[in-house]
C-alpha cells in the first residue's frame, strides 16, 4: 500500500493545490505543443511563404527549441534570484506576445520573420517551464506526493504533443492555420491571470547572489551558434565558410562558459552541487535519448503525409493514442519512482526510445497502421513519461532548495536543446542520401539511423548509470538529509509537532 503525504500547509485547500498542480502541468504541456504544433502544417506553411526549401521544414519545428534549451540555461538561475513566480509571469507575457506574432507572420509571407518569430516563442517557453517545476520542486517536500506531481506533469508531455498537433491539423487543414498561434495566446494569457492569483510568492533563495552575465553571455551564445550551425549545415553545405566560422565560434563560447563557471563567476549558473559525474551523466542519458525521440517526431509526420499521403487530420488521428497511453504511462510510472531505482526508469526509457526509432526506420510505406506505427505510440508514450519524471526528481531530491529553478533547467535544457540538434544531425544524413539517390524513402530511413546512433549511445550511457549508481552511491547534501528525515517521520505516523518541528528546520 503506498503512503501519500499529508498536503504541505503551503496549500489552502485541495482546490488550491489541484490549480496550483494544474498550471504546472499546463506549462509542460505548453512546451511540448509549442515544439509539435507545426508538424501538422508543414506542407500547407510550404505554400504559405515564398521560396521555402526542403531545409525549412526542420526549421518550422527546430526554431522554437533551438531558443528554448539555449535560454533555458539561464532561466532558471533568474527563477532563483529574482523569484520563480515573477519570472514565472516574465515569461508568459513574452510568450503570449510572441506567439500571437508567429499568427501574424502569415501576412509578411516571409518564412524567415516566421522562423525568428518561432524562436522567439521559444524564448517565452524556456523561462515558462523551468521555473512552473522549480515552483513544485520548492512547495512540496521529498516524498510519494512529489513523486505524484512530477509524474502528473511528464503526462502534459505526451497531452501537449498530442493537442498541439490536433490544433495545428485542424487549423492548417481548413486554411487557418494562424489560429492555431492565436488560440496558443489566447491560453498563455488567461495562464498569466491565474498564475499571478493562485501561485504563492516564494522568496528568492539568492538574495545576496548576482547573476552570473558573462556565464550567460557565453553559455546563451555558444549553445545558439552551435545548434545553428547544424541545423542549417544541411542547407548550406558544411563546406560553407559561415557553417564552419558559427560552428567554430560556439564551441569556442562553450569553452569560454565553462572556463567562467569554473574559475571566473561568483554565483555561478551551474551550481557546484551539479558538477559531479553523476548527474551529468544523467543529463548525458537524457540528451542522448531525446535528440532521437525528436528525429521520430519529426520523421514520423513527414513519412505518414509526404509518403503515404495522409491529410493533417488523418495523421493527427493517429498521433492521438499519445494522450492516452501517455495518461496510463504517467500512473505507472508516479507508482513506481519512488519504489525503483530513478536509474533503471531512464534506462527503460532510452529502450523505448531505441525501440520506437527503430520501429518507425523499417516501416514499409503504406503498411496497415496498426500492424507498426500503433506500438510505436505505446512504447514511447513509456519512455517520455519514464525519463522525465525521473531525472527530474533526482536533480530536485539532490539539489538544494535554493537550486529547484536550476534543477529543472537542467533537465529542460537537455530535452529542448538535444531535440534541435538532433533534427540538425538527422537533415545531414537525409540531404546527403537524397543528394545521392534522389529517393525520398532512402534520405528518410538514413535520417532514422541516425536516430537508432543516438538512442543507442543512450543506452550505454544508461547502463553505465545503472552500474555507477550501485558502485558509488551518490552523496545527498546535509539539507536534503534533514527533509528525508522528516519524510520518514511522516510514513511511520509519528507525533505531528514532531514533524512540523522537522519541517521547521529545513
Amino acid at each position: 500500500m503506498i503512503t501519500i503525504d499529508p498536503r504541505p500547509e503551503c496549500f489552502k485547500n485541495w482546490l488550491h493545490e489541484a490549480s496550483i498542480v494544474f498550471l504546472i502541468m499546463l506549462a509542460q504541456l505548453l512546451n511540448q505543443a509549442g515544439t509539435c504544433q507545426t508538424l501538422p502544417m508543414m506542407n500547407i506553411l510550404e505554400h504559405s511563404f515564398n521560396n521555402v526549401t526542403a531545409n525549412d521544414k526542420v526549421w518550422f519545428m527546430a526554431a522554437c527549441p533551438l531558443t528554448a534549451g539555449a535560454f533555458i540555461l539561464i532561466s532558471g538561475k533568474f527563477g532563483d534570484l529574482y523569484g520563480l513566480k515573477k519570472t514565472l509571469l516574465v515569461g508568459i507575457s513574452w510568450g503570449c506576445i510572441w506567439t500571437l506574432l508567429v499568427g501574424i507572420s502569415s501576412y509578411s509571407h516571409s518564412v524567415i520573420f516566421f522562423c525568428i518569430c518561432r524562436a522567439m516563442q521559444g524564448i517565452g517557453l524556456a523561462l515558462i517551464l523551468p521555473n512552473a517545476i522549480g515552483i513544485a520542486g520548492n512547495l512540496y517536500p521529498n516524498g510519494q506526493r512529489k513523486a505524484i506531481v512530477f509524474s502528473l506533469i511528464a503526462a502534459a508531455a505526451p497531452t501537449g504533443a498530442t493537442l498541439g498537433s490536433v490544433f495545428g491539423a485542424l487549423t492548417s487543414q481548413f486554411g487557418q492555420w494562424e489560429w492555431n498561434f492565436y488560440s496558443n495566446a489566447i491560453v498563455l494569457f488567461l495562464m498569466g491571470i491565474a498564475t499571478y492569483f493562485v501561485i504563492p510568492h516564494i522568496e528568492p533563495h539568492h538574495t545576496s547572489s548576482k547573476m552570473d552575465w558573462w556565464g550567460a553571455i557565453t553559455g546563451v551564445s555558444g549553445l545558439i551558434m552551435f545548434n545553428f550551425a547544424w541545423n542549417q549545415a544541411p542547407a548550406a553545405g558544411w563546406d560553407s565558410p559561415y557553417i564552419i566560422v558559427l560552428l567554430i565560434a560556439g564551441l569556442i563560447s562553450l569553452g569560454a562558459f565553462f572556463y567562467v563557471e569554473n574559475s571566473v563567476a561568483e554565483s555561478p549558473i551551474l551550481p557546484t552541487e551539479v558538477m559531479n559525474s553523476h548527474l551529468l551523466l544523467i543529463l548525458l542519458v537524457i540528451a542522448f535519448g531525446w535528440s532521437s525521440f525528436s528525429i521520430w517526431t519529426f520523421y514520423y509526420w513527414a513519412f505518414l503525409m509526404n509518403l503515404n499521403h495522409y491529410t493533417p487530420l488523418l495523421a493527427c488521428a493517429t498521433y492521438g493514442n499519445f494522450l492516452f497511453w501517455g495518461i496510463t504511462a504517467c500512473v505507472v510510472v508516479s507508482l513506481l519512482i519512488r519504489k525503483v531505482n530513478p536509474s533503471y526508469l531512464l534506462l527503460a526509457a532510452m529502450g523505448a526510445f531505441f525501440v520506437g526509432i527503430a520501429m518507425l526506420a523499417t516501416t514499409p510505406v503504406h503498411q496497415t497502421y496498426f500492424n507498426m506505427l500503433f506500438a510505436q505510440m505505446i512504447v514511447l508514450s513509456f519512455g517520455m513519461d519514464m525519463s522525465f519524471p525521473a531525472a527530474s526528481l533526482v536533480l530536485s531530491d539532490t539539489l538544494p532548495k535554493k537550486h529547484q529553478g536550476m534543477a529543472s533547467s537542467l533537465v529542460s535544457t537537455m530535452i529542448n536543446y538535444s531535440m534541435s540538434v538532433g533534427l540538425g544531425i538527422a537533415g545531414t544524413a537525409e540531404a546527403k542520401i537524397k543528394e545521392r539517390t534522389g529517393d525520398l524513402l532512402q534520405s528518410y530511413r538514413a535520417a532514422m539511423y541516425v536516430g537508432i546512433g543516438l538512442a543507442s549511445v543512450a543506452i550505454l550511457l544508461g547502463i553505465v548509470l545503472v552500474i555507477s549508481s550501485h558502485l558509488w552511491p551518490h552523496h545527498i547534501p546535509e539539507d536534503k538529509e534533514y527533509e528525508n528525515s522528516y519524510n520518514s517521520e511522516l510514513n511511520t505516523g509519528k507525533d505531528t509537532n514532531e514533524k512540523q518541528l522537522s519541517d521547521n528546520a529545513v
